[in-house]
């Protein structure tokens, strides 16, 4: 059984400054997780570059021993890890805000039905195949390189 000082934490899709940041917070003010390796995964440079530059900065402010890595590979983070958590944004926010702009293009506005003024919300139907194949590919990598986590 991993004891909780050698466990290894991936975050897939961790350039979601906002959630991720919130979940980084939290690991390194818990006294009981000072070293574990937390690894960082994520498509896009500058997202990764942020949320890895934020995470070893408030780390090393707070006194924390927390080890963060960063890698766009993902096979390399999830390799031997303990636990991985997916956040992933299938194709990234530039595909989710494409689809957008070409929803409203053609009159439909963020999910309000025009006729109705119902909320539907259909970006997540259109945009669900791509996140579910992700989600599929991750967990199939999981299973293959990290049977453990």
């Amino acid at each position: 059984m991993i004891g909780k000082d050698d466990a290894k934490i991936v975050f897939i899709g961790a350039g979601s400054a906002v959630w991720s940041s919130r979940i980084i917070i939290d690991l390194i003010i818990n006294k009981d997780l000072q070293n574990v390796e937390v690894w960082l995964n994520d498509i896009d440079d500058h997202r990764l570059n942020l949320v890895y530059g934020f995470s070893t900065r408030y780390a090393r402010e707070y006194g924390s021993s927390i080890k963060f890595r960063k890698t766009k590979d993902q096979v390399e983070a999830i390799r031997g890890a303990d636990f991985v958590i997916n956040a992933a944004m299938a194709r990234g926010h530039g595909y989710y805000e494409r689809m957008r702009r070409v929803s409203e293009r053609y009159g439909y506005y963020r999910g309000i039905n025009s006729v109705e003024w119902n909320m539907v919300s259909d970006y997540h139907t259109i945009w669900g195949y791509y996140q579910f194949k992700l989600a599929l590919e991750i967990a199939h990598r999981v299973e293959e390189y990290a049977p453990n986590a």
